[in-house]
């Protein structure tokens, strides 16, 4: 009885589960679960961006959207509930702390992304006036830390902006 309820629990979440399969193009990759359009290489700028200065994150999205980076120019900064969800994806592949090969930024490496760092990734969302959301790609975690240092900008385009 227990091995029938577990099997009914197991296929019940997986029905559940949001249904991610990537389309890559390309420059990009097409989330068909959420819509959103990933750009193909996770470290386009090469290095990480300090949010605020000369060099920063914003001034690097204007850039791609100047220069119609894919044919497109609306260009953005993940949210955190979008970096979440994409972690989780990661994560739902097949995630064992202690198996380098199944951290998340190997996960979406395996996927067909390009250059995917095992560091942390900036999100749009604050958590306080000097702390973002910050989405590590090694241990799947999304934790603030502070807007004063550099991190790694993943683009992306479409989606809900408002979170």
């Amino acid at each position: 009885m227990k091995k029938i309820m577990l099997l009914c629990m197991g296929l019940f979440l997986t029905a559940c589960a949001p249904n991610h399969s990537f389309v890559f193009l390309d420059q990009t990759a097409v989330d068909q679960g959420t819509g959103l359009v990933w750009s193909k290489n996770a470290n386009l700028p090469g290095k990480p961006l300090l949010w605020k200065a000369d060099d920063n994150v914003y001034s690097f999205v204007q850039k791609l959207n100047s220069d119609n980076y894919a044919g497109y120019a609306d260009w953005r900064v993940p949210t955190k509930d979008e970096m979440a969800e994409l972690i989780a994806y990661a994560k739902s592949l097949g995630y064992d702390k202690n198996k380098l090969e199944t951290w998340p930024f190997q996960k979406l490496r395996q996927l067909g992304f390009i250059d995917v760092r095992d560091y942390d990734y900036w999100t749009s969302t604050r958590r306080s006036p000097e702390e973002l959301w910050v989405a590590d790609l090694a241990s799947g975690q999304i934790l603030p830390k502070s807007e004063a240092k550099p991190y790694y900008l993943w683009p992306v385009r479409g989606g809900n902006r408002s979170k």
